[in-house]
């Protein structure tokens, strides 16, 4: 009998299905899984214990051993007003939104101890000691005992997070809330219980709520997927990212309404962003350009030849577009790019090529290294320091951003940059590649790498959030360099576990760097800037309501003497936090008047003359000697003989300055100036007012 059926033709979206879950597979078949066979002991978490007790001893020493410090009484001030009556508001009547969940704890622990430094301070210490437990959790992924012991005493002892635990903001909560996500989700890889997974996206919300920045370790939702090859749990950590992302958009949407005007992006006091400071354009001689262009073509016929002996189709195809696209990157003096493109097309060719593929790769690169020596003589003719010529040439997205996460542990940078290395390598040789190398690329290099796209240099804490993935991968990448060694001189019998502790106390020791521990240890002002000295000289003096008071950093003395009457303060840093009220400026943190020019210090001298006037100078932002907070104007009226100075604080830089009688000439061109610069503030800050209507990401 002939069945007259027709066959069933799967749907076009099991087809798709069908296809992405094979790709997946093949993606999932170049790692390889690492985790240890070894389990901790009662003897492991003893150690742990007394690592933790160690930690937390080095945190709590002198912790109200120094005033306040950076964006500190930010959160100081907030915190008092909470005690009033539950609401975090500034001296300006402005609510503050960031770090609520830290807020709260500080407002509980002040409640408990009383207000001071110490119980401000407390609860960044009893996180910081939290993360050192949470960083063993977090190793057990990857590390055997011995290793994850000595990485949890990097974390109790690196000097970065010393400082961070010993400050009241929240960057040691953010570190410890991606710590705590990557703790779920490896908890989520091992058992394939969602609720790891969701607990992952609450942890990370509550981090996104400590500083924006948390976002960026979305990314790490989907290493349990891609491993395993898994197309359910990849669509389960899209999902889980959908909602994270959702989180940081209202997040930073709420946040944003509680300005009066936008609030500084993170890289705002570092000059222009990346599209306007990066771009040299080639304005080279016709001659230059003509060779530039036949260099080009030249290095697009190697590349031609290059994917000629490339065995499979699809990889000779991929491979001339991006070696190509990489041509048209450097030609355009985006180096970055075009090295990240190179690189990749490369380790395609290699891995799918022939014997005579690497002669021609070789033969390419130098094509490539002569086009950029052009490029470099070009460009080192004009005026300017080889950071700049590095900057001219690598285009955009910046390249800072890599130093800064290294800066955090630089033997760990060193040894997650060999790690990449050694990862595209095994690559091209079509060997396996170990698991941490993908968490390393969805930890460290992506987001820092997308950090480029939006400022040009950023301070390290910028960057904390891939802290816990890169001490992680170090550790794992280390141990392995170990194992390696190990089977090549005894024939896959690993040393005995007190050589494993030693070579990984080696790590920790170089991970922590001894120097930069002793110099964070019991430091005091030799690292901290001494604002609470200036404001306890003040009222020692005494101060009277007569006195007039101007502060360069406004938020601390404001804490720290109830108010002052004037911000003194370059204009091109005061445009970013004033909001008009009525005809002037204020800072709208505080509310405090704004002096942002000589001559409208000048026409306060002028307008006082008779009464004690006073400037409490900074030990903060000491370039140049604050040359680039004040502004050169400012700067020279403050350094000249109209002022004297009255005291100096215990970190050696912070000031106190009187003003000189009958020492400011009388001029009635000085009052014109005066109002004519407090004129162009209130324009600043009316544009701000309009620009505030567009929301805008940033953090602080």
């Amino acid at each position: 009998m002939v069945s007259n059926s027709v066959p069933a033709v799967p749907s076009s979206s099991r087809l798709w299905a069908s296809v992405l879950a094979t790709a997946m597979q093949g993606l999932a078949g170049l790692f390889e899984t690492t985790r240890p066979d070894e389990q901790s002991r009662a003897v492991h978490l003893w150690f742990l214990l007394s690592i933790s007790i160690v930690g937390a001893w080095v945190r709590l020493w002198d912790l109200g051993a120094v005033g306040l410090h950076g964006d500190e009484e930010t959160m100081a001030m907030a915190v008092r007003h909470i005690l009033i009556d539950g609401q975090p508001i500034l001296p300006s009547g402005m609510f503050y939104p960031r770090g609520m969940t830290q807020l709260y704890l500080m407002a509980l622990s002040t409640w408990m101890f009383g207000e001071s430094e110490w119980s401000l301070r407390l609860p960044s210490v009893i996180c910081g000691v939290a993360l050192i437990g949470l960083s063993y959790l977090m190793g057990r992924r990857f590390l055997r005992p011995q290793w994850n012991l000595a990485l949890a005493a990097t974390v109790a002892l690196l000097p970065e997070l010393i400082i961070y635990s010993q400050t009241a903001r929240m960057y040691i909560f953010l570190v410890t809330c991606v710590t705590a996500s990557m703790v779920c989700i490896f908890e989520w890889e091992r058992t394939d219980r969602l609720r790891w997974l969701v607990a992952a996206v609450v942890v990370l919300i509550i981090g996104i709520d400590m500083q924006l920045l948390a976002v960026a370790a979305i990314l790490m939702f989907m290493l349990p997927g891609l491993l395993q090859g898994d197309l359910r749990k990849l669509i389960h950590s899209a999902l889980a990212a959908a909602v994270v992302v959702a989180g940081y958009v209202f997040i930073e949407y709420w946040t944003q309404a509680q300005y009066p005007v936008p609030p500084p992006e993170f890289a705002a006091g570092l000059g222009p962003p990346p599209w306007e400071r990066s771009w040299a354009p080639p304005a080279f001689a016709l001659t230059f350009d003509i060779a530039l262009c036949v260099s080009g073509l030249t290095i697009a016929f190697f590349s031609l030849q290059l994917v000629r002996t490339i065995q499979v189709r699809w990889s000779a195809v991929v491979s001339v577009a991006l070696l190509l696209l990489g041509v048209a990157l450097q030609l355009a003096l985006f180096y970055h790019l075009a090295g990240l493109a190179y690189l990749i097309g490369l380790a395609l060719a290699y891995r799918y090529g022939t014997p005579q593929t690497g002669f021609r790769i070789l033969v390419f690169v130098f094509a490539v290294g002569v086009v950029a020596l052009i490029h470099a003589s070009l460009l080192a003719s004009a005026p300017g320091s080889i950071i700049k010529l590095v900057g001219a040439m690598v285009g955009q997205p910046s390249v800072w951003p890599y130093v800064r996460v290294a800066q955090l542990s630089e033997a760990a940078g060193v040894i997650i940059g060999a790690l990449l290395a050694w990862g595209i390598y095994r690559f091209a040789r079509h060997r396996s590649i170990p698991d941490f190398w993908l968490l390393a690329m969805l930890g460290i290099f992506a987001p820092v790498f997308a950090m480029g796209f939006f400022a040009w240099n950023v301070p390290p804490r910028y960057t904390s959030m891939s802290l816990p993935p890169l001490l992680l991968c170090a550790f794992a990448a280390a141990q392995r360099a170990f194992d390696w060694y190990c089977a090549s001189r005894r024939d896959g019998v690993l040393k005995p576990a007190w050589a494993q502790a030693a070579v990984a106390a080696v790590i920790a020791v170089l991970a922590i760097n001894p120097p930069a521990f002793a110099r964070v240890l019991h430091a005091g002002y030799d690292i901290h800037p001494d604002h609470k000295g200036a404001a306890e000289f003040l009222r020692a003096l005494p101060l009277t309501d007569e006195d007039i008071v101007l502060a360069e950093d406004v938020l601390q003395q404001t804490y720290y003497l109830g108010g002052v009457d004037y911000w003194i303060i370059g204009p091109q840093v005061a445009r970013k936090f004033i909001k008009r009220d009525g005809n002037r400026v204020v800072d709208f943190y505080t509310g405090t008047p704004v002096i942002a020019t000589g001559a409208m210090l000048d026409a306060l001298l002028q307008q006082t003359e008779g009464k004690r006037v006073f400037v409490i100078g900074s030990g903060e932002d000491q370039r140049a000697g604050r040359l680039f907070a004040r502004g050169e104007d400012l700067h020279e009226t403050i350094r000249s003989p109209r002022f004297k100075v009255i005291y100096t604080g215990r970190d050696g830089l912070t000031q106190i300055l009187q003003a000189v009688p009958h020492q400011v000439p009388r001029s009635s061109s000085t009052q014109a100036e005066s109002e004519a610069d407090e004129a162009a503030l209130v324009e600043d800050a009316a544009a701000a007012m309009e620009s505030s209507k567009a929301p805008s990401a940033s953090t602080e």
